[in-house]
């Protein structure tokens, strides 16, 4: 079977404001060509196996309402979901988050010879967790913890699935050969509500 992409949306709430989390992973020759078979596994996998490890980079006033998942290679298909009772999933760092807007990026770093690198803004930052523009310790593993396993992936609908850098302008998908935790926390207002609210 030809491999698939997916797109994943990490879909939250902070303070009561949409947060919205997108990564793309590709599922290496999977099995089945049913399109909803195949993202509802990856969905699934996202819940028993990422979800758990996102909430523990984020702080206490962070929601996690659903994941979405929707294959959108080689052909779009329709989307599956994991939706959470309000409140069910919160982030496990403790504290609250500096700002409704400072979020930590995550640089994804593709093999030689590959020209774009990929981006994941997390939604928040817990207080505690950044001092002077300096990561503790713990924050870091926290999110070396989540990337590692990203791309490491798991086995989902009989293929492998990893993360992925997706590029739309060059229509391309590239594995991830090495990530880095940003020093500088900027302010990120993309995908802060929902299209047409």
């Amino acid at each position: 079977m030809a491999d698939e992409l997916h797109r994943v949306e990490f879909r939250g709430n902070l303070y009561g404001q949409y947060r919205e989390n997108v990564m793309h992973w590709r599922i290496t020759a999977p099995t089945s060509t049913a399109a909803f078979a195949n993202s509802n596994a990856l969905a699934l996998f996202m819940n028993s196996s990422i979800k758990g490890l996102f909430l523990q980079t984020l702080p206490a006033d962070y929601t996690l309402d659903a994941i979405f998942v929707r294959r959108i290679g080689p052909t779009g298909g329709p989307y599956a979901s994991v939706d959470y009772a309000p409140l069910a999933n919160t982030g496990s760092r403790g504290g609250e988050s500096v700002s409704e807007q400072l979020c930590p990026c995550v640089t994804l770093i593709p093999p030689l010879g590959v020209k774009s690198a990929g981006r994941i803004f997390l939604p928040a930052v817990e207080k505690a967790d950044v001092n002077l523009n300096v990561f503790a310790a713990g924050y870091v593993t926290a999110v070396q913890n989540l990337i590692n396993a990203c791309i490491a992936g798991g086995t989902v609908a009989g293929g492998l699935a990893t993360l992925v850098i997706y590029s739309r302008k060059l229509n391309t998908n590239n594995t991830v050969a090495d990530f880095h935790l940003s020093s500088v926390i900027g302010y990120q207002r993309r995908r802060s509500k929902p299209i047409g609210a």
